[in-house]
Protein backbone atom coordinates (compact mmCIF):
# COMPACT_ATOMS: atom_id res chain seq x y z
CA UNK A 1 0.00 0.00 0.00
CA UNK A 2 1.27 3.59 -0.52
CA UNK A 3 1.59 6.06 2.48
CA UNK A 4 -1.00 8.49 2.26
CA UNK A 5 0.44 12.26 1.27
CA UNK A 6 -0.93 14.14 3.80
CA UNK A 7 0.28 11.58 6.83
CA UNK A 8 3.08 13.20 8.82
CA UNK A 9 6.57 12.45 7.75
CA UNK A 10 7.69 11.42 11.06
CA UNK A 11 5.31 8.56 11.80
CA UNK A 12 6.71 5.45 11.88
CA UNK A 13 7.03 2.89 8.76
CA UNK A 14 4.44 0.44 10.60
CA UNK A 15 1.98 3.50 10.90
CA UNK A 16 2.27 4.36 7.74
CA UNK A 17 1.97 0.84 6.47
CA UNK A 18 -0.90 0.21 8.29
CA UNK A 19 -2.85 3.54 7.90
CA UNK A 20 -6.38 3.41 6.40
CA UNK A 21 -8.13 6.63 5.52
CA UNK A 22 -11.31 5.53 5.21
CA UNK A 23 -11.23 4.30 8.36
CA UNK A 24 -9.74 7.91 9.66
CA UNK A 25 -12.26 9.58 7.81
CA UNK A 26 -15.06 7.49 10.08
CA UNK A 27 -12.94 8.25 13.02
CA UNK A 28 -12.89 12.03 12.98
CA UNK A 29 -16.68 11.71 12.59
CA UNK A 30 -17.25 9.29 15.29
CA UNK A 31 -14.96 11.93 17.73
CA UNK A 32 -16.61 15.02 16.68
CA UNK A 33 -20.05 13.50 16.80
CA UNK A 34 -19.50 12.24 20.36
CA UNK A 35 -18.25 15.52 21.38
CA UNK A 36 -14.79 13.47 22.25
CA UNK A 37 -11.07 15.45 21.82
CA UNK A 38 -9.09 12.06 20.24
CA UNK A 39 -9.52 8.64 19.09
CA UNK A 40 -7.97 5.65 17.63
CA UNK A 41 -8.83 2.46 15.87
CA UNK A 42 -6.49 -0.89 16.12
CA UNK A 43 -7.52 -3.68 14.28
CA UNK A 44 -6.32 -7.39 15.04
CA UNK A 45 -2.68 -7.83 13.22
CA UNK A 46 -3.55 -10.86 10.75
CA UNK A 47 0.00 -10.97 9.84
CA UNK A 48 1.32 -12.00 12.64
CA UNK A 49 2.83 -16.19 12.36
CA UNK A 50 -0.09 -18.63 13.87
CA UNK A 51 -0.10 -18.91 17.33
CA UNK A 52 1.94 -16.02 18.36
CA UNK A 53 1.28 -13.19 20.98
CA UNK A 54 -1.78 -11.34 19.36
CA UNK A 55 -1.84 -7.87 18.93
CA UNK A 56 -3.55 -5.38 17.67
CA UNK A 57 -2.24 -1.86 14.64
CA UNK A 58 -3.57 0.94 14.95
CA UNK A 59 -5.12 2.20 11.58
CA UNK A 60 -6.22 5.45 12.47
CA UNK A 61 -5.66 8.38 14.73
CA UNK A 62 -7.44 11.74 15.32
CA UNK A 63 -5.40 14.12 17.73
CA UNK A 64 -2.73 11.98 18.97
CA UNK A 65 0.80 13.22 18.74
CA UNK A 66 3.00 11.70 16.51
CA UNK A 67 5.34 9.86 19.27
CA UNK A 68 1.77 8.66 20.58
CA UNK A 69 1.00 7.28 17.21
CA UNK A 70 4.41 5.73 16.92
CA UNK A 71 4.61 3.94 20.46
CA UNK A 72 0.74 2.51 19.48
CA UNK A 73 1.19 1.17 15.88
CA UNK A 74 1.11 -2.23 17.61
CA UNK A 75 0.04 -3.15 21.11
CA UNK A 76 -0.03 -6.75 22.68
CA UNK A 77 -3.42 -8.10 24.09
CA UNK A 78 -3.24 -6.90 27.96
CA UNK A 79 -1.39 -3.75 27.18
CA UNK A 80 -3.20 -0.26 27.55
CA UNK A 81 -6.61 0.36 27.15
CA UNK A 82 -7.12 -0.63 23.69
CA UNK A 83 -4.49 -3.88 24.52
CA UNK A 84 -6.76 -4.70 27.87
CA UNK A 85 -10.07 -3.94 26.17
CA UNK A 86 -9.13 -6.53 23.29
CA UNK A 87 -8.17 -9.02 25.89
CA UNK A 88 -10.57 -8.55 28.58
CA UNK A 89 -13.68 -8.60 25.59
CA UNK A 90 -15.41 -5.51 27.12
CA UNK A 91 -15.14 -1.74 27.14
CA UNK A 92 -12.56 -0.59 29.39
CA UNK A 93 -13.19 2.83 31.26
CA UNK A 94 -10.91 5.34 32.62
CA UNK A 95 -12.13 8.64 34.30
CA UNK A 96 -9.66 10.21 34.57
CA UNK A 97 -6.35 9.42 32.10
CA UNK A 98 -3.83 11.84 33.58
CA UNK A 99 -4.24 10.46 37.18
CA UNK A 100 -5.05 7.20 36.76
CA UNK A 101 -3.25 4.52 38.58
CA UNK A 102 -4.70 1.19 37.98
CA UNK A 103 -2.02 0.60 35.70
CA UNK A 104 -4.11 0.16 32.37
CA UNK A 105 -3.69 3.59 31.20
CA UNK A 106 0.08 3.87 29.48
CA UNK A 107 1.73 6.70 30.73
CA UNK A 108 3.06 6.85 27.10
CA UNK A 109 -0.69 8.37 26.19
CA UNK A 110 -0.62 10.91 28.32
CA UNK A 111 0.98 13.53 26.21
CA UNK A 112 -2.90 13.08 24.15
CA UNK A 113 -3.68 15.28 27.19
CA UNK A 114 -7.09 13.24 27.17
CA UNK A 115 -8.72 12.71 30.90
CA UNK A 116 -12.12 10.94 30.47
CA UNK A 117 -11.42 8.18 28.17
CA UNK A 118 -12.93 4.36 26.66
CA UNK A 119 -11.60 1.74 25.08
CA UNK A 120 -14.32 -0.41 22.94
CA UNK A 121 -13.99 -3.71 21.17
CA UNK A 122 -15.91 -4.19 18.41
CA UNK A 123 -17.06 -7.49 17.38
CA UNK A 124 -18.14 -9.29 13.81
CA UNK A 125 -22.08 -9.01 13.52
CA UNK A 126 -22.39 -12.59 12.73
CA UNK A 127 -19.26 -13.98 15.07
CA UNK A 128 -19.56 -12.11 18.55
CA UNK A 129 -16.32 -14.02 19.33
CA UNK A 130 -14.29 -12.49 16.33
CA UNK A 131 -12.95 -9.28 17.35
CA UNK A 132 -12.86 -6.74 14.46
CA UNK A 133 -11.61 -3.34 16.08
CA UNK A 134 -10.82 -1.45 19.21
CA UNK A 135 -12.30 1.88 19.12
CA UNK A 136 -11.30 4.76 21.70
CA UNK A 137 -12.52 7.96 22.77
CA UNK A 138 -10.90 10.47 24.53
CA UNK A 139 -12.45 13.79 26.32
CA UNK A 140 -10.93 16.97 27.48
CA UNK A 141 -12.40 16.75 30.47
CA UNK A 142 -12.54 13.98 33.05
CA UNK A 143 -16.02 11.49 32.74
CA UNK A 144 -17.62 9.35 35.45
CA UNK A 145 -18.92 7.31 32.23
CA UNK A 146 -22.61 6.02 33.18
CA UNK A 147 -23.54 2.37 31.73
CA UNK A 148 -25.90 4.09 29.39
CA UNK A 149 -22.90 6.42 28.00
CA UNK A 150 -20.55 3.23 27.80
CA UNK A 151 -23.50 1.01 25.87
CA UNK A 152 -24.32 4.34 23.19
CA UNK A 153 -20.31 4.77 22.51
CA UNK A 154 -20.49 1.07 21.60
CA UNK A 155 -23.40 1.12 19.38
CA UNK A 156 -21.56 3.90 18.07
CA UNK A 157 -18.56 2.36 17.72
CA UNK A 158 -19.71 -0.57 16.15
CA UNK A 159 -20.72 1.64 12.86
CA UNK A 160 -16.53 1.14 11.87
CA UNK A 161 -17.38 -2.18 10.23
CA UNK A 162 -19.52 -0.40 7.72
CA UNK A 163 -15.72 0.84 6.66
CA UNK A 164 -12.96 -1.34 7.98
Amino acid sequence: MTPDPDLDPDLNETVLRNARPQVAAWLTEFVERNGGWCGSVHLPDSAGPAGADREIVLVAAHNLPVAVQNITAVIPFGKGMAGTAAQRRETVVIPDFQTDTTGVAAVGGRPVRARGSLAVPVYATDDHTQLVAVVGLGFTERRDFTEAEVAAYGRDAATVLTVS
